[in-house]
């Protein structure tokens, strides 16, 4: 993962423009509700003014202290910080802001609400951060989300993260999960959550910006589904700044925008199914990625996904 924060607006004035543009769009759009995108992370400057009017609110919770929805939490207005245990959402690190930004400048559309579920503290052993993402994708689950953003990830299987992620599926949330950056191939040595054999999950790997692999991206035949631009993406960051971060983190977060944008303009309504196969047909077929990604396929343009599937 690289940070550059940048001194210039030019880019940053570019990005708002683009966001008016999106609003307009939303004119043409079906759906008469919010995307609800649940980003499992490291939390999320919600002040940010890139990001602070898209923030799910817990419709049936208030800001006293109590579990007014009796659903475990309190004060969950726009998610839960399960490092903590407590409300405090903020990103301390930058990862979960960033993914934000990116989600949000690929959806196209202003419809799509973030629910900040903070799962990992750099502090915290392996075995804490992965029961926080169970609790996360819990979470998610009986909040309703439409999509799960997850950027992390491990060697080892776990039961307890699988079943959160089987039972999401039950309930028709798509799982975007990054094929990790260790530059292996997970068909031989696994990496997880991407590579649970789940028909809702979308396991990203990342390409550059002359469609090649990135040398530290994990790929996988059989393992990782499609591939998207993650090397020097600009993004948010904490504090209103921006800056370039590059991994398979950036790659997840830009299919997890695609996405979006589909459950938003779509007339019925979609299967993860639908939205995994929709995406892989309309992707760019890659000879550089037989034997990498099990489609062959790298997201190149928003172009080919602004019709409706």
């Amino acid at each position: 993962m690289m940070t550059t924060t940048l001194p210039k607006k030019l880019l940053v004035l570019l990005l708002f423009a683009n966001l008016a543009v999106q609003a307009q769009a939303d004119t043409t759009a079906h759906k008469d509700r919010d995307i609800v995108v649940a980003i499992i992370d490291t939390g999320v400057d919600i002040n940010h003014p890139l990001i602070r009017d898209h923030l799910w609110v817990n419709p049936n919770d208030q800001k006293n202290t109590l579990d007014d929805d009796g659903n475990g939490y309190a004060d969950d207005l726009h998610g839960w910080n399960f490092v903590s245990n407590n409300s405090d959402i903020s990103d301390n690190h930058g990862h979960g802001t960033h993914v934000a930004g990116i989600i949000l400048q690929k959806a196209k559309t202003q419809k799509v609400k973030f629910m900040i579920l903070k799962y990992y503290d750099p502090l915290q052993s392996g075995d804490d951060n992965l029961l926080a993402t169970v609790k996360a994708i819990r979470y998610a689950t009986k909040m309703k989300a439409d999509i799960i953003n997850y950027s992390g990830g491990g060697d080892s299987r776990s039961p307890l993260e699988e079943a959160a992620i089987r039972d999401a599926q039950k309930q028709g949330i798509v799982f975007v999960a990054a094929a990790g950056n260790e530059g292996r191939d997970t068909d031989r040595v696994g990496y997880y959550p991407a590579g649970y054999r789940l028909s809702n999950i979308i396991s990203v790997a990342a390409v550059d910006s002359r469609k090649r692999l990135l040398a530290s991206s994990n790929y996988g035949s059989k393992s990782v589904d499609i591939a998207a631009p993650g090397k020097n993406v600009f993004s948010s960051l904490p504090g209103g700044r921006y800056g370039f971060m590059t991994g398979t983190s950036q790659a997840t977060a830009w299919v997890s925008g695609l996405v979006a944008s589909l459950l938003a303009r779509s007339e019925k309504s979609l299967r993860p199914e639908d939205i995994k196969r929709y995406l892989e047909q309309s992707a760019t077929k890659d000879r550089m990625l037989t034997k990498k990604i099990r489609t062959q396929a790298r997201i190149s343009s928003l172009a080919s996904l602004h019709t409706t599937p």
